[in-house]
This record gives structure tokens, sequence and C-alpha cells, in this order.
């Protein structure tokens, strides 16, 4: 949330940002913050706080809770609040250890109001209000604004929200922020000494709400309480369901979702198209979004509820063979970016699915919440007036897909990967004849899908950020375009491209996304097939390459690894690994696939003598970052040598027919490739204006290719693909793939712009942490202490 902020009076903070609060009490309200004693530590403040307000029997139904020494048992963070306020009946128990101290654990999936208390309202201010985006410039109050931000996630992650309140409690004032997706919005610093009634007749006004919504809760999710009968009838449901059919991907999933420390939640979807509205159950997250501003993505497996016989929603029947009469569907919820030119997901995919493209979701409900939408960037132009909003407008939307896929990196071996990513590029030019560019392909948007036949496929996921595009035009003819809108850097950083960040404004062409998709190539080869990083310093490579960010005049922009890969057309080890010295000449590390994993004592070998065969992966990848290389226009250096030895390895076989789909340009590749024959493939090219082979001799170096930029189209992307996949002569193994080797933690500490370490963590975090931008990562400690997250 780097400069998505902005500070109001307290009074303008409560007429814009506290809506549906009753009115000012004719009674007087006691005065919470008269007479604060002077605190000498946090704990004193949070005792006296809770016993106060507790004390003051103001606040019915409600109850404030102490819980700054355990984190909540159900969260990997490890993170606990001071304080927070909490429906009475749902209130963390009491609870003290050994020595008789308190242990109460914060429940992140019940907290309504969050309070975290601060000793010093100037070094431990998160906001500087001396500075254009109130951001803070020491590193202490840097600190404690990254705190309250992944306390705000925290309880977005755990609950269904619009947006959240938190109160941060000084020794001398206090500030109330407000957390939407577009932005914070945080009152001027409130003397308790001056303002300390109107400071406790907002709390008092807080928790007397009438509605849970205007807490910031979600009123189209209801969560289903253990003591509900629906509560056990969706678990049993899930239970038969896979017992009846132990090979059903999806309902395996859902039961595993169903997890006894996740509350099960019934969502709502209104259908835009029938104007109905449908209900769902669902349970953890198969995959959730990181950060509190954004989209705040989450995808579900979820089980449709019909209404019974009494009016009721309950699961669906089973038919007399016993199996489920409705199936279950993958539930998508997501804050949009409510763009007047971009397209709402549902609607894409319903051209997509008219049009018979291939590879993609077939989607069934879709459509907007209503009301649901960002209120602080609604009220920027109210409150700021013509000056520049930096906030992007936010819709909540829910969306439902027949398909349940699972992750790409469930792929079975190297040429399953490459199938999938293969099915994707048809995918994708299918969308683009049909009208449409995707602009955010990333690891996470390529998913495996079972077919008719029984292969898992590629399928291409996540629309959301696509744009109406005109096959066979220029970029400028759809820049012109009002059904393109222009946002800054549409996509994910690490698989954007690099003129995407070179050119923030950039619009998304077919070579951006062709691009992306390499990248996503690339990252999955590296984590999961054989090469020569070593284990514990993959975790550094995916940094440098796709994590990492360059600081121009303008920002932040592409990776060192990544531009310089583009530019080379290879990627250059050598800075990882400190290169080679063969009879005393320096030798440079190119990153080379293998069949098989390095034997460790090959790991720092000075020759290639024992090396294993190489893997046709580094032909495919090497074609491409050649094209890549041609198209920026640069020259390509010396590839590797390898030996490729004798294939012992099992041979993966497959039948083009079972991948392809009705793709004639893929089949005739297949044919050719089968004749053993991969010039005779370029014949089937219209889409580039030339394809020659520009595969060179390994030891020599490629010349400046002025075609280049044609190749990059998706007829010669699936020509080159299916041609390696297919040629008889080119061996893929069936058994290369190997366990993960991106590290589950990874702390990269940047000192300084040309310098970047590398440490493992000892607790907390996933290797998810590193996936933002400006990225700058922190560790945590494992201990009952806060635990303090970078800024970003």
């Amino acid at each position: 949330m780097h400069g998505k902020n902005y500070i109001l009076p307290l009074d303008q903070f409560v007429e814009h940002f506290f809506l549906g609060s009753p009115s000012r009490s004719t009674k007087a309200i006691t005065n919470l913050f008269a007479k604060v004693p002077e605190f000498k530590t946090e704990r004193e403040m949070y005792d006296h706080f809770t016993f106060k307000f507790n004390g003051s029997k103001i606040f019915p139904g409600q109850k404030f809770v102490t819980t700054a020494w355990k984190s909540d048992a159900k969260d990997s963070t490890g993170q606990a609040i001071d304080c927070g306020m909490y429906p009475a009946k749902f209130a963390p128990e009491e609870s003290q250890t050994a020595a008789g101290d308190e242990s109460r654990r914060t429940d992140w999936s019940r907290i309504d109001l969050c309070i975290e208390c601060k000793l010093d309202s100037t070094s431990q201010d998160p906001f500087d209000e001396r500075k254009l985006d109130n951001s803070p410039e020491a590193v202490t109050r840097q600190k404690v604004l990254g705190q309250i931000l992944s306390y705000a996630e925290l309880v977005f992650r755990h609950q269904q929200r619009q947006f959240h309140y938190m109160l941060l409690l000084f020794r001398e004032c206090a500030r109330i922020i407000y957390f939407d997706h577009s932005s914070m919005v945080v009152t001027e610093k409130i003397p308790y000494a001056t303002q300390g009634q109107e400071l406790s007749e907002f709390l008092v006004r807080y928790g007397r709400l009438k509605k849970p919504e205007f807490q910031g809760h979600d009123p189209t999710a209801v969560r289903i309480e253990k003591t509900d009968d629906l509560h056990s009838l969706v678990r049993e449901y899930a239970e038969n369901c896979v017992t009846n059919d132990a090979e059903d991907h999806a309902a395996g999933l859902f039961r595993d979702s169903l997890v006894k420390s996740w509350p099960i939640w019934r969502l709502q979807v209104y259908d835009e198209q029938t104007e109905t509205e449908h209900w769902f159950a669902v349970g953890k997250p198969h995959s959730q979004a990181s950060g509190v501003a954004g989209r705040g993505t989450r995808g579900y497996v979820a089980l449709p509820l019909l209404l019974n016989k009494n009016g009721e929603l309950s699961v669906p029947p089973f038919n007399k063979r016993g199996e489920p009469t409705e199936p279950f569907v993958y539930l998508k919820d997501a804050w949009r970016i409510d763009h007047p030119s971009l397209q709402k997901e549902g609607l894409v995919l319903k051209a997509l699915n008219d049009a018979e493209v291939q590879f993609v979701p077939t989607v069934f409900q879709h459509g907007d919440l209503p009301g649901q939408s960002t209120l602080s960037y609604q009220k920027w132009s109210v409150l700021r007036g013509k000056e520049d909003c930096k906030l992007k407008p936010h819709h909540h939307y829910r969306l439902t897909v027949k398909e349940v896929g699972k992750p790409l990196s469930e792929f079975d071996c190297g040429a399953h990967l490459v199938v999938a990513i293969f099915n994707c590029i048809q995918a994708h030019e299918q969308a683009c004849k049909a009208g449409y560019i995707h602009r955010d392909i990333s690891s996470g948007n390529i998913l495996l899908c079972k077919s008719k036949s029984g292969k898992w496929l590629g399928m291409l996921n996540d629309w959301e950020l696509a744009a109406k595009y005109v096959m066979g035009e220029g970029i400028q003819v759809n820049a012109a375009s009002e059904e393109c809108p222009v946002l800054e850097r549409t996509g994910t950083w690490q698989f954007l491209s690099v003129n995407c960040l070179l050119d923030k404004h950039r619009i998304v062409d077919i070579p951006d996304d062709l691009e992306s998709i390499l990248h996503v190539l690339l990252h999955f080869a590296v984590r999961f097939l054989p090469h020569n990083i070593k284990d514990d310093s993959v975790g550094v490579f995916l940094y440098q390459y796709f994590d990492d960010y360059s600081t121009s005049y303008h920002g932040p922009t592409s990776s060192p690894a990544k531009f310089a890969a583009m530019k080379d057309g290879e990627i250059n080890l050598t800075l990882l690994t400190g290169g080679k010295v063969v009879d005393g000449t320096p030798q440079q590390d190119l990153l080379h696939f293998y069949e098989q994993a390095l034997p460790p004592t090959e790991e720092d070998s000075d020759t290639n003598s024992a090396l294993p065969p190489g893997h046709p992966i580094n032909d495919l990848l090497s074609i491409l970052l050649g094209w890549f290389k041609g198209y920026y226009a640069l020259s390509r250096p010396q590839p590797p040598k390898t030996n490729e030895g004798s294939h012992t390895t099992t041979r993966w076989t497959a039948d083009i027919m079972d991948f392809a789909g009705e793709d004639p340009v893929s089949l005739a590749a297949a044919q050719a490739a089968a004749r053993g024959s991969a010039q005779s493939t370029t014949a089937a090219s219209t889409e580039a204006t030339s394809a020659q082979d520009t595969r060179a001799s390994p030891t020599v170096p490629a010349v400046k290719d002025p075609m280049a930029a044609a190749k990059i189209t998706h007829e010669a992307f699936k020509i080159e693909f299916v041609t390696r996949l297919f040629n008889p002569s080119i061996i893929w193994p069936a058994l290369d793939k190997c366990p993960d080797k991106r590290p589950k933690t990874l702390v990269i500490e940047k000192t300084a712009a040309a310098t970047t370490t590398a440490k493992a963590a000892t607790t907390g975090g996933s290797a998810a942490q590193m996936n933002f931008s400006k990225r700058k990562q922190a560790g945590g400690d494992a201990s009952n202490k806060k635990r303090q997250r970078s800024v970003k």
C-alpha cells in the first residue's frame, strides 16, 4: 500500500467512512481516555485499556481481550496483535501458562476491531504527514507500518470482509485506520486530552452497529457454525463423494479443504445473466492472494447448495446409484478492477466459450455483489479534489466455472510440462482470434485439467485482466481502441515481459504474453527438472530472475537476470556460481538441464566427462530465447558445450491427438516431426512472415536475425513445441521430475543496490512472501514477539 493512503481529521473520517452508525447518543458517554496514566510499557497500555473498556459496561455483546502473547493456532505467520474487540460469545477464552502467565491466543477469524499499542507517537508512528504520500523513512516506523499491514491482511485472509477498522493507541494519542482493497484511510492523531470524548464516542457507536456489514463484514457470506446441521451435512457429503469415487479429483480437493482449523462458509453468487442467486459451501481457499490492496483473489472448490423441501439450504441429493447429482465447481472470489473498458471475467469467458476456444474454463454463473465497491476510491475526489488519484477502483465479484484443475506444479514429467504450456499457447492464439488477449500469464494462471479422454492437459485460467484485441493489427491500432485499457503494469510482476517491466504503460501485445509463457516454462523447469544449479541455490536464482528489480529513473524495472536473458538469449549463471576455471581459462556457467540429476560428487566438477545426457528442453529454451534475443535486437553469445552421452532413461511417449485438439497447424507440424524434418514444419506457419530455422551449433554463436521479431507468433511457437515433442529422434525422459527445489522459506536482504545476500529464515513465512514488485524481503522471529513485515 505504498502511497495508497490519505489522512483526515476525525470528524471527516467519521462522516465519510463510518457508515450505518447510530446517531450520537443523547446520554453522556464515559470518556474512556480521561486521566490516562503515564505508561512505561506496552503491556501496561493494553492491560489498562482492556480493563477500562470492559469495565465501562457500555459495550453490550462485545468483549475486549488481550492476546499479545500467543498467535492464532490456525495461522502459520506466528503473529499476535495486542488486543481486540470480539463478539462476547466468540471471544478467546482465558488461558494461562504453567507459570501463571496470560496466554490467550488471537483469533483472526473472529476479531471485529484490531487494537495495537505503541508507546512513542513519533518514532513508532507508521505515518509521516510531512511526506507527500505519508510514508515513513525511518526504519522503526516502517516496521510498524509493515506490522499493521500484516495484521489487516490476516483479518482479510481469515474472514469474509469488505473493509476493516483498526485502532492504533499511543501513550498520549491515537489513530483510527480504515482498510479496504483500494487504500488505507487514517485519522490525524487524536489527543486523549482534547479529543478523548470523541474517540470514546467512536468506539461506543462502533460497538453498537446493528448490522455486521457496517463493521465491514460481507453480507453475502455466512459462516456455517459447527452447531449448524448444515455443517455436518457438508462434511458427510464430501466423505460420501470420495468414498463413491476415489478418483474424483474435485471431491478430494473439497474434502481436503474442510480442515477443522478453518471455518466453512456459504457464499452467494449473483448471476447477472439470469438475475438469480446461487449459494455454495466452501472451506479453506484452494488459493489466496497476499496483501490487502488489490484484487484479493481467492479460489475455492465449491459445493452447490439447494433448497430442500423445508425451504432451507442443504446439500444436493445422491441418485439411485449413489452418485452426486450436482458437480463440484470452482468458485473465484475477487475484488475486480472496476475499469469501464475492462470486461468482467465471466463475460470474457462466455465469449471464448461461444467461440469454442479450447483449453479455457467454462463459465457457469458470475456477477458483481451489489453495493460492494471500495469506498476509499469513491471518496477520493470528494476529499482530495482534483489531486491525481493513485488508487484503483475495485468491486466485489464472484464467478463459478465447470473445471476444477490442479496446479501446473503437479505435472508428471518434463514432456508433460511442455505439453501443458503448448495447450496454453493454443488457448492464447484461439482467444486472440476470438477477440481477446490475456495480459496476465503467470505460474498460477496455467492449470492442469482432466480432459474427456482422461489426460491432464493445460488450461489457461484467470481472464480478469483480458482486453479486447484485433488479431493481425499492430500494437498501435489496439492501443487506440477504447476497449484496451492502459493499466499500470497489467499482469504479475515475476512473469511480465521485459518490455512491460521497462515501460509500465505499455500496451500488452502477443509477444509480451508469449514471453510470459516462456518465463512460466523456465520457472517450473528450474524448480522441478535436473539442472546445473545446486539445490540450495535454486531459491536465490528464482528470486534474482523473477522477484528482483532494478531501480530506474522512473521506479522499479526488470530484474537484471531476466533482462540479461532476453538481451543475450541465454540464462547466464556465472554471477550465481562464480564460474569455473578450466585449464587456466575462466569459463562462464550457462543454465543447462539434464535427463537425470547430477551426482553430488560432480556438482563442483571442472569437466563435463561424467555429466548425464542433456535434456530435450535445452534446445526448446535455446530456440525461444534466441528468438527473443532477436526480438530485442541484440546478438546471442555462445551457449555451453554439453556431453549428450547415451540415453538410458525411460522414454516419454504420447500421441499428438491426445493433446492438440482440432489444431491443423499442430497436426501438420507433428506429421513433419514424425518424418524427422523439423524445417518442413515451417511451411505450416501463416501467422509468421518468416519462420526459418534458427538453430545453430552450440559451439557457434548465432548472428543477429533480422526476422526474429516475426517469429514471436503463436504458430511459430506451436511448431517449435510440437517439433521438439514429437520428433522420434528427440528422446524426452519420462522420469525426469524431481522434488521441488524451491525452499519453503527464503529471506533476501537487499543491503545495497549492488549487493544481494540470501539466507534461509529459521521459521515462518514461505516462498509466497516473494510475490510483489518492489521486493524488499524481511524475516521473522518464531517467538511470541510480534513479527515484522517489510513495507510494500
